[in-house]
């Protein structure tokens, strides 16, 4: 019986217990949802103030020192009505910050950019600092951020730096940035090529020199060729012929997005090149150029021994209108059963031919 009695205290004693967590949930989620709501009119009145700001109905004087907690607050408000905005508004912005008690906050985060242990309080200092701060303040040390040992921060730096088209940062971006094995190439080319057409005579510059490395100056004709700089054309030429690979194949690309014909020739010999992706890239470019005089080295690339040189050649013929697609058909009866599958493949997708086959790749 006296078994049966602790049992049942200790069963009350757990419910109990259970009882109290369960009020005790409720009220932490009630408190939570209420402090969510507040967070969030607290939001939507300063966005409000700041877009009264912007349309010039309340004067950036307004805005005073902000309380402890909502500094974070401000600062993404302001980037984030920034980035809907454009360009006008982030500069409207800044006047806020240089005029208020809300000052010292940049301060504050340039503090953050050079001294703080936590790289993720730097790499927030570096995406901000363009929002906050004119840009004769934050452009010294974000070419410092840099050489920042974290690379998430020199991408932010780096980010920043483009954002307000610091064009003296261009090859400091290209030597500190220009590491494949750490960072898709894809992302420093597309921060460069943010810098626009203003960039363009400091990356012939640099392709100019003797001394860059050569990762650099992939990046540089990378961005080069998404601007399409025709000036660009006779340094690009050059580096097709260069001992690099890598530059090789970006020269080839690029020649190709710029779209001069006097690159014609040039790529036509690249179409011999020892290196595959470098043959495939001038295919592909030869085609963009849309210039006869390429059929020749394209027909006679359909029977190259990488499957991806075949079908950029190929599918250049299909580009180059009737001439082009002569020769596609003319390699249907070619002796070498690559040529005439690559030829049949592109017709088929092209629906210039019927899909009597199924081809495979080789």
């Amino acid at each position: 019986m006296t078994v049966f009695f602790f049992i049942a205290k200790a069963i009350v004693f757990l419910t109990a217990i259970v009882l109290l967590l369960s009020i005790w949930v409720v009220l932490f989620n009630n408190m939570a949802i209420r402090r969510e709501a507040l967070a969030k009119k607290g939001r939507s009145a300063l966005r409000e103030a700041l877009e009264g700001c912007l349309r010039g109905e309340i004067r950036a004087s307004a805005f005073s020192t902000p309380d402890h907690g909502e500094e974070k607050l401000l600062i993404g408000l302001v980037a984030q009505l920034a980035e809907e905005m454009g360009e006008a508004a982030r500069k409207k912005l800044l006047y806020i910050f240089e005029t208020t008690g809300t000052h010292f906050l940049v301060q504050q985060e340039l503090r953050r950019l050079s001294h703080s242990r936590n790289w993720r309080r730097r790499q927030r200092a570096a995406t901000y600092l363009p929002y906050i701060a004119i840009n004769h303040v934050i452009i010294p040390p974000l070419l410092r951020a840099l050489e920042d040992k974290s690379l998430m921060v020199r991408f932010s730096a780096a980010h920043s730096l483009a954002k307000i088209k610091a064009i003296e940062a261009t090859v400091p971006i290209l030597e500190q940035l220009s590491a494949p094995a750490q960072w898709p190439a894809a992302r420093t080319i597309e921060i460069i090529n943010e810098m626009g057409c203003e960039a363009i005579p400091i990356l012939l510059h640099y392709l100019a020199q003797p001394s860059p490395k050569n990762d650099g100056k992939v990046f540089a004709i990378s961005a080069l060729g998404l601007q399409r700089a025709r000036q660009a054309i006779p340094l690009i030429l050059a580096y097709l012929s260069s001992p690099d690979k890598e530059l090789r194949i970006q020269s080839a690309k690029a020649l190709g997005n710029i779209g001069g014909l006097e690159a014609v020739t040039a790529l036509c010999d690249s179409m011999r090149d020892s290196a595959w992706e470098v043959r495939a890239l001038s295919a592909s470019s030869l085609g963009l150029l849309k210039a006869d005089r390429a059929i020749a080295a394209l027909a006679g690339a359909l029977g190259d021994s990488v499957w991806w040189v075949r079908y950029n050649s190929a599918d250049a013929l299909a580009e180059l209108g009737q001439k082009g697609i002569t020769a596609l058909k003319n390699a249907l009866t070619h002796e070498d059963r690559f040529a005439a599958e690559v030829s049949r493949l592109v017709m088929q997708e092209r629906s210039l031919i019927k899909c009597s086959t199924v081809t495979s790749q080789p």
